[in-house]
C-alpha cells in the first residue's frame, strides 16, 4: 500500500492538476469575453456567470457571546482546542515492541514533572496486559514533555499514553496531545475573523478543463471560508502531531493506509440553544449534526463522519465547564470523554477496513474464479487470508465487553431527551462487527468451495488419464504376447507415446 500523505489524508479541498488548469482557462477565457463585450453584448446566462451580480455581500456569523456561570453574565465568548487523542489498534504480542519504542520515545524527549509516577517495577508488569481476556482495563504511562522543534512546538508540548484493553488478543494505545496557547491564538483569530463571500470554477464531470464556455461557479458563503480556513488549520495539526509521533511508535492503522481515528476535546463558554440562532457560526468550526447533548455534564459531542476515505473517523466534544463552583462532573467529562469513545472508534475503525479489504478481494476472487486454475484460486485464499489477517482476527473476538456504557445515560440525541446517537452506536457496533465476519466466512467459503470444485475436476480428469494409460498398456502387453508379426507394432507404440504425450499435456494444463 502507498504511504500516507497529507495530501491522501485531508483531501477534503483538494484540488487536482486539471482543477488548476481549469481555473486558468477560466480566468483566461473570462477577461477575453468581458473585453469584448463592447463589441458582442453578453448574453443574460453569461451576465451571471462572467459577473458577480448576484452575490450580496453578507460577512460571515460572528462569534456569540458567552455566559459565565459563576458570576451570572456575559463574557466574551472563546473556543479553544485542549486535547486531541489517537486512538490505535495493538496486538498484544507486539507490546514488548511498544514498550521499546516507548523507551526511545522517552530517551529522546523527557518526562513531565506532573504526570502518572512509574517506578521499574510498574514497567515490567505491563507485561501482564498481554494475557488473554476480554474485559475492561488501562494503564496510564508517564506524560512526557515534547522537546522543541520548529514544526511542532507552536502545536504542543505534551504527550500523555494509555492503553486499555480492546479484546483478548488487542490493546488499545491512546496518544494524547497537549495544545499549546499559541495555537489556540491562531484558531481564536480564525474564530473572530470576517470571511467575504467568493465563488469558484464548478465543472461537470464529463467537461475538460479547456472548455471553460460550458463551465459554471460555485458560490459560497463567508462561513463557507472560515469553514475551510477552520479544517485546515486542524489538519495541519493533527498530520504534524502524527508524523512526529510515527517516528517514535508504529501505528497499526496506517500500516493499513488509514489516518488514526482522532477525538478532539474543545473548551467554550458559548451556550446552545434550541432556537438555533448561533447556528451558522457553529456550522462553520464545523459542529454539524448529528450532535448529542449532555446538560448535566454541559458537553456536547459532535459526530462527523465527513471525511476522505484515508481520513479516519474524528468525533468531538464541546465542553462548557462546571455550572457551580464546587461541581467536578463536567471538568471530569471533558478530561475523559476521549477514553469513553475510544473502543468505538477502534473497533468501529478496524471494522471499516475490513470491509474496505473485502470489497478489494472480491475482485481478486472474481478474477481468480473466472481464470478457472487451481493454482491461481490457492494463491488468491493465501493473499486473502494474509491481508485480513487483523481484522478477521479482531471480529472474530470483539463482543463488544470492552465499551464503556456508563456515560450514554448523560447524553440525548437532541435537547427534547431523545435517544442519543451515541447510546444507537454503541450498542450497533457489535452486530455490524458479526456482519463483517458473516460477510469474511463467505468470502472464504466461496474460495473453498471454488478450490474444491478445481481439485475435484482434476481428480476426475486424472482418473480419466490413468484409465486410458491402462487400457493402452494393456494392448501394447497383448500384442507382444500373441506376436503379431504381420502387424508394425514399432509404429503403434510410436503412435500411442504420441497420444499419451497429448494426454499429458492436456492433463497438466488443467492442473494449473
Amino acid at each position: 500500500m502507498r504511504k500516507l500523505s497529507f495530501r491522501t489524508v485531508f483531501s477534503k479541498y483538494k484540488l487536482s492538476f486539471t482543477d488548476y488548469l481549469a481555473r486558468w482557462s477560466y480566468s483566461v477565457y473570462r477577461n477575453v469575453r468581458l473585453g469584448l463585450s463592447r463589441f458582442f453584448p453578453l448574453k443574460e446566462y453569461e451576465e451571471h456567470m462572467l459577473k458577480d451580480i448576484r452575490f450580496r455581500e453578507e460577512p460571515s456569523s460572528t462569534m456569540p457571546k458567552g455566559y459565565n456561570y459563576l458570576e451570572k453574565k456575559e463574557n466574551p465568548g472563546y473556543l479553544r482546542l485542549k486535547y486531541i487523542d489517537f486512538f490505535d489498534y495493538l496486538p498484544k504480542e507486539d507490546l514488548s515492541k511498544f514498550k521499546k519504542e516507548h523507551s526511545y520515545f522517552v530517551r529522546k524527549n523527557k518526562l513531565s514533572r506532573y504526570g502518572v509516577f512509574q517506578t521499574k517495577r510498574d514497567r515490567e508488569n505491563l507485561s501482564s496486559l498481554e494475557r488473554y481476556v476480554d474485559w475492561e482495563f488501562f494503564s496510564t504511562l508517564p506524560t512526557v514533555e515534547i522537546k522543541k522543534r520548529k514544526s511542532i512546538s507552536h502545536c504542543f508540548s505534551y504527550v500523555a499514553i494509555s492503553i486499555r484493553n480492546l479484546s483478548s488478543s488487542f490493546l488499545l494505545v491512546n496518544y494524547r496531545i497537549f495544545i499549546t496557547d499559541e495555537f489556540n491564538q491562531a484558531l481564536e483569530q480564525i474564530c473572530k475573523s470576517d470571511y467575504k463571500p467568493y465563488s469558484d470554477v464548478s465543472r461537470q464531470f464529463n467537461i475538460p478543463w479547456y472548455k471553460p464556455k460550458r463551465f459554471g461557479r460555485a458560490m459560497y458563503t463567508g462561513d463557507d471560508l472560515r469553514r475551510k480556513e477552520y479544517y485546515q488549520l486542524l489538519s495541519k495539526l493533527k498530520w504534524n502531531a502524527f508524523s512526529d509521533l510515527s517516528r517514535y511508535f508504529t501505528f497499526h492503522f496506517a500500516q493499513n493506509n488509514l489516518f488514526p481515528p482522532t477525538f478532539q476535546t474543545f473548551s467554550t463558554n458559548i451556550r446552545p440553544d434550541k432556537t438555533r440562532k448561533n447556528s451558522g457560526f457553529w456550522n462553520s468550526v464545523m459542529l454539524c449534526s448529528p450532535i448529542d447533548y449532555a446538560p448535566e455534564l454541559n458537553a456536547c459531542v459532535c459526530w462527523d463522519y465527513d471525511c476522505s476515505q484515508n481520513e479516519g473517523t474524528c468525533l468531538s466534544v464541546y465542553s462548557g465547564g462546571n455550572y457551580t463552583g464546587s461541581g467536578i462532573l463536567p471538568e471530569i467529562a471533558e478530561y475523559d470523554l476521549a477514553s469513553v469513545f475510544s473502543t468505538y472508534m477502534t473497533a468501529s475503525s478496524m471494522r471499516r477496513i475490513a470491509e474496505r479489504d473485502i470489497a478489494a478481494c472480491n475482485r481478486k476472487i472474481s478474477n481468480a474464479i473466472r481464470h478457472a486454475r487451481t493454482s491461481g484460486i490457492l494463491r488468491t485464499r493465501v493473499n486473502v487470508e494474509r491481508k485480513l489477517y487483523y481484522s478477521y482476527r479482531f471480529i472474530c473476538e470483539f463482543s463488544g465487553e470492552t465499551i464503556d456504557n456508563s456515560d450514554c445515560k448523560y447524553f440525548s440525541l437532541d435537547l427534547d431527551k431523545k435517544r442519543s446517537y451515541m447510546q444507537m452506536s454503541f450498542d450497533g457496533i457489535t452486530e455490524s462487527v458479526k456482519d463483517t465476519k458473516a460477510s469474511i466466512d463467505s468470502l472464504l467459503h466461496m474460495l473453498n468451495d471454488a478450490a474444491e470444485y478445481r481439485s475435484t475436476s482434476a481428480n476426475i480428469t486424472l482418473q480419466w488419464f490413468m484409465t486410458i494409460i491402462t487400457l493402452l498398456s494393456l494392448l501394447i502387453a497383448a500384442g507382444s504376447v500373441f506376436g503379431f508379426a504381420s502387424f508394425d507394432f514399432s509404429s503403434l507404440v510410436d503412435s500411442i507415446k504420441a497420444i499419451i504425450k497429448a494426454i499429458c499435456q492436456i492433463f497438466i494444463d488443467l492442473m494449473r
